[in-house]
């Protein structure tokens, strides 16, 4: 009996190692398990960073062709693109067997990216440059992949509508009376103004991927304008900015950070682009990809950091040809197509408008009344309209606001600017900016960047009075930031959250509060890590992790997917509130859920 006993605990040791062995290839191997506070066990699958700490983010994750791919953001050699089979990771090279920067072009850094499946393609979306109102940047980008073929599809190097060499360059300078400055190139014999609306891009030399706009051109001669700064129009209407030829460097306030643009010579190759297949659709200031997917079989992307004119929302139904999509708002064009058609009065601006919502920050589809709408979050920047977040839903008539100050004639309810934020609301105050987007149980839930972390859902999506309630923060049973933990300096830790839902729990990945060119937090020993949060009913969470699952450097628990049936979540450690970041993201894979 002793030994039938001894064989029957031998067999279910075997048995338990065995099907942990199996639990564990069914996510890889990398790490040890890690069992959560909430019982959960979870995984690491990668080498930080894919063996490069410039990879401080993972910023988007899809399956595509049986396979993970995964986006990382990189400030100095430029985005890279990864794939996982289960058990390991492979880079996926770009065109010509480039490594990062989609072409070698590392202001392609994705601060933020997304992916989207269209038509049997992968389509990714890659962003260029940082928040602030100086551009330093070439523009976002999308690409599609087949699983072995990259093509452009709103990139600079989709088609090339004219190239050339500069022979001579008059008037390029500061302060020599006037804004604009005149490119030659003497091989070349255009028609007057051919290339009016396009843009200038300089394709080799120091200057390699300047940008201007062409305002005009004669038979050899472009004339061009800079325009690296947002808002800088007198009350004329009449732009200030110089167009400068020269090195120039560039310091943006907040968040903190320079970059220098290259000299533009004699001898410097070039091409022109026009029209809406050029990178961010024809417009260099939408400078990322913040939204991808797919509704009523169109592909629709936003953009945002669009300080000049505001995000916008693109859709397309054969991934070639793209439209724009416009406000129901009485605005003129081109004003209608951006911010919702939603701006301040400002001279400041072109035509007098800043944009209220400098960026769509995500979409959504939402059924109301048994029809699926498109729903979309736009940041709220300063100005007459006052600020903080707004809502919008796409109708047959255009954009339709429904949170924002011109809802309704009274002043109060979670219709209002910010989701009834103060008049004053600013920058990471009350609810700043609706982060993320999500479907769960029949309602939309936003996570929101405030402060302290919010999230805010809807049953409904009307534009009336109480149609949003709080299931964190505000007048919700979890205090703001979801356990209110502040740094010395009075600010939260857990500023934003990423939403996911996944089988029948929604998952919140937090985002902290990480600006050291600020201080921000005063001592990094009072960085405790980021958060996961679970709930299955939109009321009640459980706290997942408190401290980035033992690595207090990872600042957000930043994107999710489902493979295999499992959850993976990227820990990325960088934030978009600064150039910097704290080593490479990492990957994990939750191998068994928390107990029931």
């Amino acid at each position: 009996m002793k030994e039938a006993t001894r064989h029957l605990h031998t067999g279910l040791m075997i048995f338990s190692v065995l099907l942990c062995t199996a639990l564990l290839a069914s996510c890889g191997d990398i790490g040890k398990p890690i069992t959560a506070k909430d019982g959960s066990v979870w995984t690491l699958v990668n080498k930080p960073g894919f063996g490069n700490d410039e990879n401080f983010s993972v910023v988007a994750m899809t399956v595509f062709n049986d396979k993970l791919y995964a986006l990382t953001r990189n400030q100095e050699q430029g985005a890279e693109v990864w794939r996982y089979d289960g058990s390991s990771w492979e880079q996926v090279l770009f065109p010509g067997g480039v490594t990062n920067g989609v072409y070698g072009n590392p202001r392609i850094n994705n601060v933020w990216a997304r992916m989207a499946i269209f038509q049997g393609k992968l389509y990714c979306g890659f962003s260029s440059g940082l928040q602030g109102s100086y551009l330093g940047s070439t523009g976002c980008e999308i690409w599609r992949y087949d699983g072995s073929v990259w093509e452009p599809v709103i990139s600079d190097l989709k088609d090339s509508d004219e190239s050339g060499t500069i022979t001579k360059i008059d008037g390029c300078a500061a302060d020599d009376g006037d804004t604009t400055a005149r490119i030659t190139d003497a091989s070349k014999s255009w028609n007057p103004d051919q290339w009016k609306g396009g843009f200038l891009q300089i394709t080799s030399g120091k200057g390699i991927y300047r940008k201007f706009r062409i305002v005009g051109n004669t038979a050899d001669t472009l004339i061009i304008q800079q325009n690296e700064s947002a808002g800088s129009f007198d009350a004329e209407g009449n732009e200030t900015e110089f167009t400068v030829c020269s090195e120039k460097t560039y310091k943006n306030p907040f968040p903190s950070y320079s970059y220098t643009l290259g000299k533009v010579d004699v001898g410097d190759s070039y091409e022109i682009g026009i029209g809406t297949d050029e990178s961010g659709f024809g417009e260099m200031w939408n400078k990322t990809i913040t939204a991808m997917l797919v509704f009523n079989n169109k592909l629709y992307v936003s953009t945002g950091l669009n300080y000049e004119y505001g995000g916008q929302v693109w859709y397309t139904e054969n991934g070639d040809d793209w439209n724009v999509t416009e406000s129901s708002l009485p605005v003129p064009s081109p004003y209608v197509y951006s911010s919702f058609g939603n701006f301040h009065t400002s001279s400041s601006y072109p035509g007098g408008l800043k944009p209220v919502s400098s960026s769509v920050t995500d979409l959504a589809v939402f059924t109301v009344n048994g029809t699926p709408m498109l729903y979309a979050g736009g940041t709220g920047t300063s100005g007459d309209r006052g600020g903080c977040s707004r809502m919008a839903r796409l109708t047959d008539n255009g954009w339709v606001l429904v949170v924002d100050s011109s809802i309704d004639e009274n002043t109060t309810g979670t219709n209002e600017n910010g989701f009834g934020s103060s008049p004053t609301c600013g920058t990471n105050q009350e609810n700043f900016m609706p982060w993320d987007l999500e479907i769960f149980n029949n309602k939309l839930f936003v996570g929101v960047t405030g402060e302290g972390a919010r999230v805010l859902y809807t049953e409904s999506g009307s534009p009336e009075d109480g149609s949003w309630q709080y299931s964190v923060g505000g007048t919700s049973a979890y205090p703001n930031g979801f356990d209110n933990y502040r740094y010395s300096d009075g600010n939260y830790q857990n500023l934003s959250v990423n939403l996911y839902p996944f089988q029948t729990t929604l998952y919140a990945g937090i985002v902290t509060q990480y600006v050291p060119e600020y201080n921000i937090p005063p001592a990094k020993s009072e960085l405790k890590g980021s958060q996961l949060w679970r709930t299955t009913d939109g009321v009640t969470w459980t706290q997942i992790t408190d401290n980035g699952f033992g690595d207090t450097d990872i600042i957000i628990f930043e994107a999710f997917t489902e493979y295999n049936g499992k959850l993976y979540v990227s820990g990325s450690k960088g934030a978009s509130s600064t150039p910097s970041g704290l080593g490479g993201a990492k990957v994990f894979c939750m191998i068994t859920p928390p107990p029931m």
